[in-house]
Parts: C-alpha cells; sequence; structure tokens
C-alpha cells in the first residue's frame, strides 16, 4: 500500500472510488436514488479541476494504491474554506473502498493531508463529517474533538454534519504518526 500526491491520470479513479464509497458509507443517511444516480463521468469532471488547479497552494488531493497500483482511495484538503473557524486547514475529504477500510490507509492519507498542511506553515485542521457516519469515531480516534455541527440538506435530507478539529496537526504528521485512544484501533473506519 501506498500514498502520493495525485495527478491528473487518477481522475478517473478518484471518481469512482467518490461514487462507490458514497454508496456504502451513506446508503443509509440519504435516498437510495439519489445513490443510483451519482455519476462517475460527472465526478471525474470535478476532480480532473480540482487537481489541475492544486498547483496553487490552496488545496491538495492524495491517493491511496494497493500493491497492484489500483487507486483506493482518496483525501483532499487545504486552507479552511469559510474562514468561520480558528482552524487553518481543512480535511475536504477522505474516502476509501470498503474493502481496504481498516487497514491504515486512512491514518495514511489524513498523515498526508497534515503534513502537506504542516508545510504550508498551518498547524491546525478541521473535518465535517455526516453525524449519523461511522466515520465519526475514526477522527475521535486520531484526536479530534468535536467544535461545531449544524444541520444541512444533503440529497434532499436534512442530516447532521459535525465538525471534528485538531489545534495541533504536529500530532498527525508522518514524523509524529497517531496513537489511538480509548483502547480503539486507529483504523476503525478508514
Amino acid at each position: 500500500m501506498s500514498v502520493r500526491r495525485a495527478n491528473i491520470a487518477d481522475a478517473p479513479a478518484i471518481a469512482r472510488v467518490n461514487v462507490d464509497t458514497w454508496r456504502t458509507a451513506y446508503r443509509k443517511i440519504v435516498p437510495e436514488d439519489y445513490l443510483a444516480k451519482l455519476s462517475y463521468e460527472k465526478k471525474e469532471i470535478s476532480w480532473l479541476e480540482i487537481i489541475s488547479t492544486a498547483e496553487n497552494n490552496t488545496h491538495f488531493v492524495y491517493v491511496a494504491q494497493n500493491n497492484s497500483g489500483k487507486v483506493v482511495g482518496f483525501a483532499a484538503g487545504g486552507r479552511e474554506r469559510t474562514g468561520k473557524y480558528v482552524y487553518q486547514g481543512e480535511l475536504f475529504a477522505i474516502y476509501i473502498l470498503e474493502e481496504y477500510q481498516r487497514q491504515g490507509i486512512g491514518r495514511q492519507l489524513v498523515q498526508s493531508v497534515a503534513t502537506n498542511l504542516t508545510a504550508l506553515g498551518l498547524k491546525s485542521m478541521l473535518v465535517w463529517v455526516l453525524g449519523d457516519n461511522s466515520a465519526c469515531k475514526f477522527y475521535e480516534v486520531l484526536g479530534g474533538k468535536k467544535v461545531d455541527e449544524h444541520q444541512t440538506i444533503r440529497a434532499g435530507v436534512a442530516v447532521k454534519e459535525i465538525a471534528y478539529g485538531w489545534t495541533d496537526i504536529k500530532q498527525l504528521t508522518v514524523d509524529n504518526p497517531p496513537r489511538p485512544q480509548g483502547g480503539m484501533t486507529v483504523d476503525s473506519e478508514n
């Protein structure tokens, strides 16, 4: 398993992971008809744009590959987008195919994002997650603290979003790998 910076050629694989993980992770949270209509092609266009503009240091994307070179997960991060929070950086997205979860990939992707944010001089980070998502435990195990929550509409359904924050992301970087807290493994979800 390896993690590296994404490039344009990764857009189709990232789109596939994005759609497939939405269909598994959110199947009991958002309507099935919405998930069925998710399009690999539309997601690929979005990811092409995101990756192609990643050179400006406001955002970046990493992919995780299995030993055969197949992209099995990705994470995107950058500067916090709203300016409403004291957190300087943001983990925008992290998705790993279901059959590759609980193998340390999520931790590696978070480490890559945190390390990149640190290289940009950013010291803190937040991530938003759907409240009914089991990934909440993953962020808690990594030391994330619940810092905000609100209701929003996703796929036509009112859902709770929770923000987890880290005031010092140095603890998450490659030089300082996260240690499990509370008796759980670091890879509880991702």
